[in-house]
């Protein structure tokens, strides 16, 4: 995803002389711009908390959840996948390296400790790669070649789904609201089970997708009377007033509506917000918002463009006014997305996201930003910062101090440090000396310049011990907050492609200059 500007008006905020706790105490008494009091703040704030990759050691989310409500959330939306500890005919669906039943009770107790909203989520029909990856349940795939959607039509989906539900619910007895996910569900309709149905019904796929999702609402309704139900919104989009009236969706689940863009254009919607307010309050009684904090600017970003996600947050500040009264929205969901799916690298890490997780909840709750507003500055001396956080981010980052008193900061000063340093081998590599006098043609012919291969083994050499060094910090911050196959990963796609690739120049560089180890070396 591009990085994309905007115009939106920024908005003052409250007296530099309060301290982030206070302003927590007082934030439903603080000066709103824009939208009314109740709009500006919905009774929840969710953290988001997308554990199929990535997922933190539960000592780590121990320590950064008191920091999540000290900046004002009030609840955590857990995105387990197979993160959760499944067992019986599902066990397969757990990761090796899977929460036990013991840390997902710790982890709802810790929400339940500071009073924090606990919202678990569970796939029912798009990303279900972590169950359709498996040849026991391969046959319940929408397209064979693809394991991202259920096929609705085949009846051990429902069973499956039923299931799965059933085993959360279980290690969830007393939460309020349930996830069941259902967005980005690229391949529906596309089987001859599925193709047959719409002919015989005279369907179209979206009724395909209304069917099933009720059929999963409707277990719901019957089996946790007291549990609602939310959604994503993304496949409701599209889907004709008429039709979710008809399948009776508004009384059954509160859709979140999301984008993650700092402007809320086109690329979002293929219809107006104008239009969606209207359709979605004739059929829904409430409404969720979701913005993101980190994980959407890419599926292998790893520095969390902060002054992206601010302006995300302002461009849906600035669309609570359009949102007719009717329509009660019942909070933030401020997601921080690990992987674009099940198979996709990591993008940002949680440690790393945790200063633009503060400004962006900091930002919600008094309604606006600016980089010189009082919260900016002491959020900044909260996290153990000496001047305020640096929201633009730009192709080489200012000098990274060695400061943050936060969990997890020396991940996040380590990612700034491998961004300058990723920046100094990609200058490296399309540098005049190395694309200009050791091409694959100079080395094939031997026909290379000592004085500009010393030069290159120099610049090789320094980028090659910073690249080790680093990789050596990294090793043991990760370990301290994620298990070894988390560690693993992460240093294998940021660090072994620059150093593997600065070895290959070193050696073939000083072939190449033994063949003038008898002439005088020339300074560069």
């Amino acid at each position: 995803m591009a990085l994309v500007t905007t115009s939106h008006k920024e908005v003052s905020v409250a007296s530099t002389s309060t301290s982030v706790e206070e302003a927590m105490e007082t934030e439903e008494g603080s000066s709103q711009a824009g939208a009314s009091a109740e709009r500006q703040n919905p009774k929840h704030r969710l953290v988001h908390l997308d554990l199929k990759g990535a997922p933190p050691k539960l000592s780590y989310l121990a320590q950064v959840i008191p920091l999540f409500k000290k900046f004002g959330a009030t609840g955590l939306l857990v995105e387990y996948e197979d993160m959760f500890p499944y067992n019986g005919e599902l066990r397969d669906l757990a990761a090796a390296h899977a929460y036990s039943q013991e840390e997902i009770q710790q982890l709802q107790e810790l929400a339940k400790e500071h009073d924090m909203l606990y919202v678990p989520l569970v796939q029912t029909f798009g990303h279900f790669e972590f169950v359709l990856k498996h040849d026991t349940f391969r046959h319940l795939r929408e397209v064979d070649m693809y394991p991202m959607a259920l096929c609705p039509s085949n009846t051990e989906s429902i069973v499956v789904v039923k299931k799965m539900i059933d085993q959360l619910m279980a290690a969830h007895p007393d939460v309020r609201y349930l996830h069941i996910g259902a967005d980005e569900v690229f391949h529906l309709a596309l089987c001859k089970t599925c193709k047959l149905r719409l002919a015989e019904q005279t369907w179209t796929d979206r009724q395909l997708f209304l069917d099933h999702i009720m059929t999963v609402l409707s277990y719901i309704k019957v089996m946790y009377p007291n549990v609602k139900a939310i959604m994503w919104d993304d496949m409701l989009r599209e889907t004709s007033m008429t039709h979710l009236q008809a399948y009776g969706i508004g009384e059954m689940v509160e859709p979140m509506v999301w984008c993650y863009l700092p402007r809320l254009s086109g690329t979002f919607l293929t219809v107006s917000f104008e239009d969606l307010w209207k359709k979605y309050a004739a059929v829904f009684k409430s409404a969720w918002i979701g913005t993101a904090f980190k994980g959407a600017t890419g599926s292998s970003q790893y520095i969390v463009p902060m002054n992206y996600h601010l302006q995300n947050h302002m461009a849906w500040l600035a669309q609570l006014d359009n949102i007719p009264s009717s329509l009660t929205v019942q909070g933030w969901a401020l997601t921080g997305w690990s992987r674009y799916d099940h198979y996709a690298t990591h993008c940002e890490l949680l440690p790393a996201a945790i200063p633009c997780l503060a400004l962006c909840l900091q930002t919600v709750v008094h309604g606006g930003f600016t980089e010189d507003c009082g919260f900016h500055r002491k959020v900044s001396e909260e996290l153990g910062f000496s001047q305020t956080l640096q929201v633009q981010l730009v192709p080489k980052i200012k000098t990274i101090a060695r400061e943050g008193r936060f969990p997890g900061a020396k991940l996040f000063q380590g990612v700034h440090v491998l961004v300058n340093l990723d920046a100094d081998y990609i200058e490296f590599l399309n540098g005049d000396r190395y694309t200009g006098w050791m091409t694959d043609y100079h080395v094939r012919k031997n026909f290379t310049n000592p004085c500009h291969l010393e030069f290159i083994i120099h610049m090789a050499s320094r980028l090659q011990e910073e690249f080790t060094k680093l990789h050596r910090e990294m090793d043991s911050t990760l370990s301290e907050m994620y298990d070894p196959s988390t560690v693993e990963e992460w240093l294998v796609v940021h660090f072994k492609s620059p150093i593997d690739k600065l070895s290959e120049i070193l050696g073939t560089a000083k072939t190449q200059i033994e063949r003038y180890s008898s002439r005088t070396t020339c300074s560069s």
